[in-house]
C-alpha cells in the first residue's frame, strides 16, 4: 500500500468495511492511525460529501476528547481513507473487558467529557452515529477521545438504504435506527448514555437478541425498564435513564444538556463492596502498542455494545406505530426444512406464486430496509403496502434447503439456490410494462415460516432513495 507522504503502513485491525494502519507520515516524522475503507465512493457527489463530513470533522480536532483528524482523501483504487492521531491506550471496551465495570464517579466524569465532546461535534453539524465503548480511544496519557468522526458519510454512500454492521450495533442504536429512520443528534445521545450505562454494568441497559424473535419482539425489549446498577446513586441513574428514553419527545433533548446534568450529579459515598460499577476509582494504564484500534474477538453481545433507547421519529410517531402499522418479515430464524420437505415441493413460499422463471412476487411487496450485520442472517422489514415509502421490491423468490445462511444478504445471493432464482431475467419476467427495471439493482434475504425456510429476491433502482410506487406483481 502506497500512500503519499506515508510510510511503513502496518495493519493493525480489520472491520467489516475498513482495515486500520499504524503509518509514519514523514514530514512531520510522527507515527498516526490510517483508516482505508474498502468500499469504492462512486459518484461524484458522495466524494463531495465525505470530503465535506472529513474536514467537519478536521475542525474537532482541537477538542480535547476527540481523536484528531490529520487528512483525508482516496487511494489510488478509489476508497475513501482518514488519517488520524494515534491512540496507544486502546478502547473502553478493553478497559471494561480486562478489568470490569468503572466506578460511579469515573463514569459521570468520563460522561461530561465525551458529552462536552459530542456537543461541540453537533455545533459543527456532525454526527457519530456509531457511539460505543469500543470507539472511545485512549491515548498514551490515558485521556479518553471519541473516535471515528468523519465517518458518517460513508454509511449513506450512493443513497444506500441498508442498515450495515457498521452502521448499526444494536445493544447501541436507539429504536428509531431499526426503522431505518434519518440519523439525529438524538441518537447520539442514546448512544453515549447506553455506552455510559455498560461502562458501569458490564452490560448493555437493554440487550438486543440478533437475531430478533419479531419486531413486536424487539419493541418490546427496546421499551423495558433501564435497571439500576447496584451501587450507582439514584441521581446518576435517572440522569441516564433520560437519555435512554424510547420516546424521542421525553430523552434528554442533546448532548450540552446530557454534559450539564452529569456535571451537576452529587456523588454520595458509596457503601463498600455494594457497587458493581461503585468500586475504588481505577487507573487507566495505557497499553503501549496496541494500536488504534485492536483485531476483533470475539465476546458475548453484552460485553461489547451499549443498549438501545430511542423511540422511532418516523412520520412523527413511534416506532411502535410504524412496526405495529404494516406486516413485520419475521427475522431470519435459525430455523430451516429438510431438503425435499413435503411445504417446499407442493406450495409456493409465502408472497409468491408460480410463474414461468419459478416462483414470482404475487401482490406488490415491498420492504422499507435491509438490516446486515456481521456474523448474523441479514433481516428486513416489510411495509404494510408498497404505497408507504419504501426502499426495496419482492420480485422473486424460493424455498432454501436448510437453516438461513448466517450471512449479510450480498452473500446469500451468491448462494447458488439463491443466485439461480434472483436474476435480471426473473426481475424483468415480472416487472409492469410501464417500468423499466434494467438498471435495477437486486439483493436477497432469508425469512421463516414455521420449520420451514424461504428467501425473497428484492430489488431497487440503482440511485437509491425511497418510493411509494411498486414496480413488481399485481397489475
Amino acid at each position: 500500500m502506497q500512500l503519499p507522504g506515508l510510510s511503513d503502513l502496518t495493519p493493525l485491525g480489520q472491520g467489516g468495511f475498513a482495515t486500520v494502519y499504524r503509518a509514519r507520515q514523514v514530514q512531520l516524522n510522527r507515527d498516526v492511525a490510517v483508516k482505508i475503507d474498502n468500499r469504492v465512493l462512486q459518484t461524484e457527489r458522495d466524494r463531495r460529501r465525505f470530503l465535506r463530513e472529513a474536514h467537519a470533522a478536521a475542525r474537532l480536532s482541537g477538542h480535547p476528547h476527540v481523536v484528531s483528524v490529520h487528512d483525508a482523501n482516496f487511494t489510488p483504487q478509489g476508497t475513501p481513507y482518514l488519517v488520524m492521531e494515534l491512540c496507544t491506550g486502546g478502547s473502553l471496551a478493553d478497559v471494561v473487558r480486562r478489568d470490569g465495570p468503572l466506578s460511579a464517579d469515573r463514569v459521570r466524569q468520563l460522561g461530561v467529557q465525551l458529552a462536552d465532546a459530542l456537543a461541540a461535534a453537533h455545533a459543527e453539524g456532525v454526527l457519530h452515529r456509531d457511539i460505543k465503548p469500543g470507539n472511545i480511544l485512549l491515548d498514551r496519557y490515558g485521556t479518553v477521545k471519541l473516535a471515528d468522526f468523519g465517518l458518517a458519510a460513508l454509511l449513506d454512500a450512493e443513497g444506500s438504504s441498508t442498515v450495515t454492521r457498521d452502521a448499526l450495533s444494536p445493544s447501541y442504536a436507539p429504536p428509531e435506527a431499526f426503522a431505518m429512520a434519518q440519523p439525529t443528534p438524538a441518537a447520539d445521545v442514546y448512544a453515549l448514555a447506553a455506552t455510559l450505562y455498560d461502562l458501569l454494568a458490564g452490560k448493555p441497559p437493554r440487550p438486543v437478541p440478533w437475531p430478533v424473535e419479531s419486531f413486536d419482539h424487539l419493541g418490546d425489549v427496546l421499551r423495558s425498564p433501564v435497571a439500576p446498577v447496584v451501587g450507582v446513586p439514584q441521581e446518576l441513574h435517572d440522569v441516564l435513564v433520560r437519555a435512554l428514553e424510547p420516546d424521542v419527545a421525553r430523552r434528554t433533548p442533546g448532548a450540552a444538556r446530557l454534559r450539564d446534568e452529569l456535571s451537576r450529579v452529587a456523588m454520595a459515598p458509596v457503601p463498600a463492596g455494594s457497587a458493581v460499577g461503585g468500586g475504588a476509582e481505577r487507573r487507566f494504564e495505557p497499553q503501549l502498542g496496541s494500536g488504534y484500534v485492536r483485531p476483533p474477538t470475539k465476546k458475548p453481545w453484552a460485553l461489547v455494545i451499549a443498549a438501545a433507547v430511542l423511540a422511532t421519529v418516523v412520520a412523527g410517531g413511534t416506532w411502535w406505530w410504524a412496526t405495529k402499522n404494516g406486516d413485520t418479515a419475521a427475522p431470519g430464524a435459525q430455523v430451516g426444512t429438510t431438503a425435499g420437505s413435503s411445504t417446499s415441493t407442493k406450495l409456493p413460499p409465502p408472497d409468491l406464486k408460480e410463474c414461468a422463471t419459478g416462483y414470482c412476487v404475487g401482490e406488490p411487496t415491498c420492504y422499507r430496509g435491509i438490516v446486515s450485520i456481521g456474523g448474523q442472517a441479514a433481516t428486513a422489514r416489510r411495509v404494510a403496502n408498497c404505497s408507504e415509502e419504501h426502499f426495496w421490491e419482492a420480485f422473486a423468490g424460493g424455498w432454501l434447503s436448510g437453516p438461513i445462511p448466517e450471512v449479510d444478504n450480498d452473500d446469500l445471493i451468491k448462494a447458488p439456490e439463491v443466485a439461480d432464482v434472483c436474476t435480471a431475467e426473473a426481475m424483468k419476467a415480472n416487472t409492469r410494462p410501464t417500468v423499466d427495471t434494467s438498471d435495477w439493482q437486486f439483493t436477497a434475504v432469508g425469512f421463516a415460516d414455521g420449520e420451514a425456510t424461504y428467501f425473497h429476491c428484492l430489488a431497487r433502482p440503482s440511485e437509491g432513495g425511497e418510493t411509494t410506487t411498486s414496480a413488481f406483481g399485481g397489475s
